[in-house]
């Protein structure tokens, strides 16, 4: 009586990730690319249920063009039920492409009040819409669930998390009745886990937007039937937002501590390295007469990947007891410091973050953005 599904949120079609400068507009296209993808592996995967839960566009001011593709796609595979729940950045309301098209009969949306449909014999999908930005949620589903049904909810919202996008409780959840709630609107994913007899569980998004959505992004795929969960993760991400230390202690240039970056890179992620989007902060201690150009370090980088950030957390390499000796105005400089740091340990990293800037002023040039 189960049934196979395929759980996706957050795919944020059309967002805008600014800090890529002229590649941003391509990256818009990937996000697409990645729901077709997800589209093909529900296909090679026999899934009869394709739920999104929320925010599948970034923002209901989005091109024709890619409300096009979207349906187009879920009208190519009319063996699968699609069910939208709209979420926060997409709420259904009357600006919603999706209200002024013709859907794909294969396509389910869930309206701004709670619902529910049958997807096959022995199985009901349950949820609702956001109608606007915010929602207040409500402490139970005024639906009562199917005893004799398998009973999915697709529902975007904060579980466990107060606020106003659509709070979620646990009484919610054990209330509901359900045998599992696909959820969205947290981008990170989470292990599903059980609430009374329903399992819950966050997919995540399926691309990241950001330096704080780092490593791989997918959705859940697998069987819901009375009493079992069995989902298994699959990445479909394009590319990962990654964030990489590197020690660079010894480096005499730009040019070493660029090698040594992309060693590491292509230790850990492998030959299609390139990929991927980069925050790299570089680590460990130089010598005092070495200058990192960072922007150098990063505009090489950039021509080996898709994206790539640089900073520098690199200490200098020096006696802070022969220096403060110094009849210099780098001595009284830094025996200043270290008696600051002595004095206020809670705040000793500001101080010595301090004191290499100031060294490193010494020596000749800082960078504007240098305490960044």
């Amino acid at each position: 009586m189960g049934i196979k599904i395929l759980h996706l949120a957050d795919l944020h079609i059309g967002a805008n990730e600014s800090f890529l400068g002229e590649k941003a507009s391509g990256r818009r296209i990937e996000a697409l690319l990645t729901f077709e993808r997800a589209v093909d592996i529900a296909k090679e995967e026999g899934v009869e249920l394709f739920l999104i839960a929320g925010d599948l566009l970034d923002s209901n001011k989005i091109e024709n063009s890619f409300i096009s593709r979207i349906t187009d796609k879920i009208s190519s595979v009319p063996e699968i039920k699609f069910v939208i729940s709209f979420g926060n950045h997409d709420p259904l309301n009357s600006e919603s492409p999706f209200l002024k098209i013709k859907t794909p009969k294969n396509l389910i949306i869930m309206p701004t009040v709670d619902s529910v449909f049958e997807i096959k014999e022995g199985v009901k999908v349950y949820g609702r819409s956001f109608s606007e930005t915010l929602e207040s949620g409500s402490d139970r589903f005024s639906i009562e669930a199917d005893g004799e049904t398998v009973n999915i909810m697709c529902i975007h919202g904060c579980f466990g998390i107060s606020g106003e996008h659509n709070p979620i409780s646990d009484n919610f959840v054990i209330t509901s009745g359900m045998d599992y709630i696909a959820l969205g609107h947290i981008h990170k994913r989470t292990t599903p886990r059980k609430l009374g007899n329903t399992y819950i569980a966050y997919c995540g998004c399926t691309e990241g937007l950001g330096f704080d959505e780092l490593g791989e992004k997918g959705v859940y795929i697998g069987e819901i039937d009375k009493n079992t969960c069995e989902l298994q993760f699959f990445p479909i991400y394009k590319r990962m937002h990654i964030a990489e230390k590197t020690d660079v202690s010894g480096a005499k240039d730009e040019t070493e501590i660029f090698r040594k970056t992309v060693s590491l890179l292509r230790e850990k992620y492998g030959e299609n390295f390139g990929e991927n989007l980069y925050k790299i902060v570089l680590t460990g201690e130089i010598e005092e007469d070495i200058q990192i150009d960072k922007n150098e370090i990063a505009e090489r980088l950039k021509e080996i990947t898709y994206f790539a950030k640089v900073y520098d957390e690199t200490t200098i390499k020096f006696d802070p007891q022969k220096i403060k000796n110094e009849e210099s105005l780098k001595g009284v400089f830094v025996k200043n410091m270290l008696l600051k740091a002595e004095q206020d340990p809670e705040n000793r990293v500001i101080y010595e973050r301090a004191l290499k800037i100031g060294l490193k002023a010494f020596s000749g040039e800082v960078n504007f953005d240098e305490d960044q």
